[in-house]
């Protein structure tokens, strides 16, 4: 009987060590999410101050002397071929009519001078007067001609005047800044106003020379501003530098909407040849003390520890070096909690294409 009590208590002991530790694994199971080691191209990355521009922000002058009498307000925008002022033409105005007026008076005196020669000519043929008095109008008529062509370029020099005493807009853009206003004498060269294109944007950044050999038209860089993160293709790339800075410049194009003109952004740009690396989300690395390690799953979902070095970062993933396979998956989230041969359930798994 005593036996039979022992085998019991020995039975009862191993099911409850048994469910104690089921619950203990059950306990400790971290919930995780995956994404895949991917292979892509790394290389080491300068981090520029950059602005945003206008490709399309002038001066705006005045192309005739006069007084102003409209000015458009600063902050409005105006479409091209609007005006942005208005001068006084009362001037050319009367200009034009002296042009029309002389045009007139010279057309008649070339159809005088024309008859004339007629008379003469049948003169001429009756022997009743002389040939050189004939030539002599003749030459008279074509300085007469010459004369009428240089009084209708005259007028046509007076209507672009008069054309250009409304300064229209070469571009649609906003007024930002003034110096003139109505009332005010202008000349001929005198600025009147800043005109930005809001909508034609650029990235200009100057970066160190050595940089062109690793950047060309169309390459894509990543460029961060105020929380926002995206690729712009590289419009130019001049590479002339600065005999004192040793700098060049680099223009990237930009779509409206991210960033606003004089804004600073950051642009990511490569400074040496690049290499073929494995990268992992910047969320995957965990940093302890001295080391720095990811996790992975093993077949049977326990956490396993993997030490890497890490390299060049670009965007959300960064470059390390360890244990690891292009299309092994990692820890993304949860792997704070994480110890080495903890269980672990997964939730999601982020699928990433080799770069």
């Amino acid at each position: 009987m005593l036996k039979l009590q022992t085998v019991l208590y020995a039975a009862l002991a191993l099911l409850l060590v048994g469910s104690w530790q089921a619950a203990r694994a059950q306990e400790g199971e971290v919930v995780v999410e995956l994404a895949n080691v991917t292979q892509s191209s790394s290389g080491s990355l300068l981090r520029l101050p950059a602005n945003v521009i206008s490709m399309r922000d002038a001066e705006i002058s005045a192309e005739v002397t006069g007084r102003l009498t409209w000015v458009a307000e600063v902050g409005q925008e105006i479409a091209k071929g609007e005006p942005l002022a208005v001068i006084d033409d009362k001037l050319l105005q009367l200009q034009l009519r002296n042009d029309r007026a002389e045009i007139t008076r010279l057309k008649a005196d070339i159809q005088y001078n024309r008859r004339q020669i007629k008379r003469l000519e049948k003169l001429a043929r009756q022997n009743n007067t002389a040939q050189a008095e004939l030539d002599a109008i003749q030459s008279q008529l074509e300085m007469l001609l010459q004369e009428q062509a240089i009084a209708e370029v005259q007028r046509e020099r007076t209507l672009y005047d008069l054309e250009r005493s409304r300064v229209r807009a070469p571009y649609t853009g906003i007024v930002v800044s003034r110096e003139m206003s109505v009332g005010e004498y202008t000349t001929s060269g005198r600025a009147l106003m800043r005109l930005v294109d809001m909508q034609s944007l650029e990235i200009s950044v100057n970066a160190p020379l050595r940089v062109a050999r690793y950047v060309e038209s169309g390459s894509l860089l990543q460029v961060e501003g105020d929380e926002i993160q995206l690729l712009a293709a590289v419009r130019a790339v001049v590479p002339v530098g600065d005999a004192r800075s040793r700098m060049m410049e680099l223009r990237l194009a930009l779509e409206p909407g991210h960033w606003q003109i004089g804004e600073a952004v950051t642009v990511e740009l490569p400074d040496g040849a690049s290499s073929t690396a494995l990268s992992v989300p910047r969320d995957a690395l965990v940093l302890r003390d001295d080391e720095v390690y990811v996790f992975t799953v093993s077949r049977n979902n326990t956490a396993v520890k993997v030490p890497v070095t890490t390299g060049a970062g670009h965007g959300s993933r960064i470059a390390i070096e360890g244990d690891l396979s292009p299309g092994d998956a990692v820890v993304v989230r949860g792997a704070e909690r994480l110890r080495e041969g903890q269980r672990v359930k997964v939730t999601q798994h982020h699928l990433a294409a080799s770069q």
